[in-house]
């Protein structure tokens, strides 16, 4: 089985409907601004969960389509905030919407992007709409509590592996969650199947949250990239960073202590601090972590009916701690 051909396959089907979902509107400058992100790609893998869910309990991807464009709006409409929040500039190669609109249409792009995602529910079958809407809110209410958890830890000099763990929970799980039980309840499957797709979901973000940790921390310092001198600067507790704080003795304490979270850190210091976080273990430690919810995500779908569409989520599990971006 080809996995990548599995995804594209439903990523052409998403990106029509998409697109069709988001033409027209006025002022046609706010309706750019909120095509601006969605439609400039992505990998999709939310509504494309919402989708192989749907399928795995032998749902028709019809029923889901409505629910998957809401996923990906709710998802589009956190990162053009987070962009204004963090000051970031590029987003997927292209300028981020407050910096090509300016970022009081930017706020505005975002909240519409939001009640767009609500709009979108209304053309899902009038049985199910009350209890999709439920998992969807649950989920955004959590996601704006993760992000606001992201930010506070940024001014702690230390945050536990479990504080760490409950932050890209509601961060970046939460919607991964509302996808795979949105899929499962949409495509009609029964209770049991129901739960077992949403802890399956729950646990791919948390794999899938951490290995983005691992991929800005490993990948990026080749060239020095923005995104790990950033988040060294910044102080990001990533799990990578949690663990080494808290692991770190002698003088490798001392130098992450006076550097880490240092905002005007030089390139060599910004180093050193990568360095020590490779010599205390941390990149393993995180990766064995990611692995061992990739492991839990496949064996929560244990009790799924055997077909092709199993494969696939089981693939995308391991495809989550293996990707290289």
């Amino acid at each position: 089985m080809d996995l990548k051909e599995e995804l594209e396959d439903r990523l052409k089907v998403f990106n029509a409907e998409l697109t069709s979902f988001l033409e027209g509107g006025e002022p046609e400058e706010l309706y750019d601004a909120i095509r601006h992100l969605p439609l400039a790609g992505g990998k999709r893998l939310r509504p494309i969960l919402s989708m192989l869910s749907c399928e795995a309990v032998s749902g028709s991807v019809e029923d889901v389509l409505p629910y998957a464009i809401a996923l990906e709006l709710i998802h589009n409409f956190t990162l053009i905030h987070d962009d204004i929040m963090d000051n970031s500039h590029l987003r997927r190669n292209i300028p981020t919407v407050h910096v090509k609109y300016g970022e009081s249409t930017a706020i505005l792009a975002g909240d519409l992007l939001f009640a767009k995602a609500y709009e979108a529910l209304n053309n899902l079958n009038s049985r199910i709409i009350g209890r999709l809407s439920s998992v969807l809110t649950e989920a955004i209410i959590e996601v704006c509590e993760g992000q606001k958890l992201d930010m506070d830890f940024e001014k702690r000099s230390i945050v536990s592996e479990e504080e760490y763990l409950t932050m890209i929970k509601k961060k970046t799980s939460a919607l991964f969650r509302a996808a795979a039980e949105g899929g499962a309840i949409a495509g009609g499957g029964g209770e049991q199947e129901v739960e077992s797709l949403r802890v399956y979901g729950e646990n791919l973000g948390l794999a899938f949250q951490i290995r983005d940790d691992y991929l800005d921390m490993s990948s990026s310092m080749e060239t020095l990239g923005k995104d790990i001198g950033n988040d060294i600067r910044n102080g990001k507790k990533t799990l990578i960073a949690v663990y080494a704080l808290t692991h770190a003795e002698g003088e490798e304490k001392k130098q992450l202590d006076r550097l880490f979270g240092k905002r005007d850190a030089s390139d060599e210091e910004v180093r050193v601090v990568y360095q020590i976080f490779r010599d205390t273990g941390s990149l393993e430690y995180a990766e064995n972590v990611a692995k061992r919810y990739m492991e839990k995500a496949v064996e929560s779908i244990s009790i799924l009916e055997e077909k092709p569409v199993k494969q696939v989520l089981k693939e995308l599990a391991r495809f989550a701690v293996e990707r290289e971006k």
